[in-house]
């Protein structure tokens, strides 16, 4: 039987209770020998799409699988399914789509409140014309550094672009994990712990708005662009780019990502990339054991320095993402009263 949590009034009617577990837990031995091969199905087909279509990167590739993993998950029960994704998934997808439309046009209200240099960022046409802030997060790399960039110093030690090095392929699985791993720990979360789930989806909306908010008025270049337009030395590249074309590793865009007209290259202020990663990591750090605490400081300091020898970001970008990631883990645990609440269950392994 599925556990609820209800409050009211003595004297008013009952509102109908919230459930404090997903159906997941809920499920007889029928259902739960039932989703276990639908799991299997589902999680073989993934691995087949990917490797012949290639690695989901685009928004709704990406939820489309999270929506079939929850169908298994459910045990193929339709009805169950409908009324779960419209409960406690439909919210975070309208939000994480609503993102990925106005990303696109979120440097066009910043070049209104600045006069910000025009920037080619190697597109044709129109197209390829930005208008952004240049050097506020270029000096604050050099400040922090001695008058270096870090992002100049690792290419000029560690890249060639005639060779692709060993480090150069992993950079690619840590770059391309952003796109999957908050909505996996989403759905692990679902599983295991529906009260978490609630807050864990409130905490990713919030750090994703706040950073839309600041990708409007604060249109920013990464390094590789800064490169291109003169404002560090020529030859700057994109690793991952270039690493996946070189290897031929394939993947699945989005169509908003596609288009031009949705396409945004001044969208790095702050990291993203950089902030989820230790969005996990504090939100997870009181409810998981020590060595899980380990392998996400690895994973936020991996994120790091990927991000910023690749050319995609300015360690500047990163040290905000992870800013705007600790404001919103505590302000949404303070505002939902949930800092001072134990775990309900046994901490997550």
């Amino acid at each position: 039987m599925t556990d609820t949590v209800a409050t009211h009034t003595p004297g008013e009617a009952s509102p109908p209770p919230l459930p404090a577990e997903s159906p997941w837990r809920s499920a007889g031995p029928e259902q739960r020998a039932r989703r276990r091969r639908l799991l299997l199905v589902v999680s073989v087909l993934f691995v087949v799409v990917s490797a012949v279509f290639g690695f989901p990167t685009g928004r709704e590739v990406i939820c489309g699988w999270v929506l079939a993993f929850l169908w298994a998950a459910l045990a193929g029960e339709g009805r169950v399914w409908a009324r779960v994704v419209v409960r406690d998934w439909l919210p975070l997808i309208a939000v994480l789509f609503l993102y990925d439309f106005l990303r696109g046009v979120a440097d066009k209200l910043g070049g209104k409140l600045a006069n910000l240099p025009a920037l080619h960022n190697g597109r044709p046409g129109e197209m390829g014309i930005d208008h952004a802030h240049v050097l506020p997060q270029l000096d604050g790399d050099k400040l922090m550094f001695g008058g270096q960039v870090p992002t100049v110093w690792l290419q000029h030690q560690f890249y060639d672009p005639a060779h692709v090095h060993w480090y150069d392929i992993v950079a690619v699985p840590v770059y391309m994990s952003h796109f999957i791993v908050s909505m996996a720990l989403a759905v692990l979360l679902w599983a295991r712990s529906y009260t978490l789930f609630r807050r864990y989806v409130w905490t990713l909306v919030t750090l994703t708005f706040i950073t839309l908010v600041t990708y409007a008025a604060f249109p920013a270049a990464p390094p590789w662009m800064a490169s291109l337009n003169g404002y560090l030395p020529a030859g700057i590249d994109r690793i991952v780019t270039n690493t996946l074309e070189a290897t031929g590793v394939g993947t699945i865009h989005s169509a908003v990502e596609r288009g031009e007209a949705y396409a945004n290259a001044v969208a790095a202020m702050p990291s993203l990339h950089g902030a989820v990663p230790m969005m996990l990591l504090l939100f997870a750090w009181p409810v998981v054991r020590p060595v899980t605490r380990a392998l996400l400081g690895l994973y936020v300091l991996a994120m790091l320095l990927t991000l910023v020898y690749s050319g995609e970001h300015y360690v500047t970008d990163v040290l905000v993402g992870w800013l705007y990631a600790a404001i919103s883990v505590a302000g949404v645990a303070w505002w939902l009263g949930r800092d001072r609440t134990p775990s309900p269950r046994a901490p997550l392994p």
